[in-house]
């Protein structure tokens, strides 16, 4: 059997569509797993605030203060946190949970400050800022 050239530039043009299609959607994939990062004015920030409002229950080494609040640093951190979760997760927690006597009583941004620090603390690279936003921070992922 015979194929024309007619129908080999169809079948090619098939072809290359879905390889197009393949490497659109891997692009997709690669971008929105990039690394979380956050900048360093913004985790200078987030340390006065940690400092003056989360230090008393989760302590000046974020390793559990006086109150008993979660361990934000080392294994317990990133046990609960750590490579490859979304970033969008912690973010949550922290806005949605954190104070526990007036949960979200801060800003997002304000938010976003306290995080960069606790990332800051834990090793995670300084880069661009770190959204305020839930779905900008859902294409992020906890990665040193």
């Amino acid at each position: 059997m015979r194929i024309s050239t007619i129908q080999w530039a169809a079948g090619m043009a098939l072809v290359l569509g879905a390889a197009g299609a393949v490497a659109t959607s891997a692009s997709r994939v690669a971008a929105s797993e990039r690394p979380v990062s956050y900048a360093a004015d913004q985790a200078a920030r987030g340390e006065a605030k940690y400092l003056s409002e989360c230090e008393e229950c989760h302590g000046d080494d974020l390793k559990g203060g006086l109150n008993g609040g979660a361990s934000l640093a080392g294994n317990a951190f990133n046990e609960k946190w750590g490579e490859g979760m979304q970033a969008s997760a912690l973010f949550a927690y922290l806005a949605n949970e954190m104070p526990p006597d007036n949960a979200g009583r801060y800003s997002p941004k304000a938010y976003a400050e306290i995080m960069a620090y606790i990332l800051m603390r834990n090793g995670y690279p300084e880069g661009a800022e770190l959204p305020s936003d839930i779905d900008a921070l859902d294409a992020l992922i906890m990665q040193r």
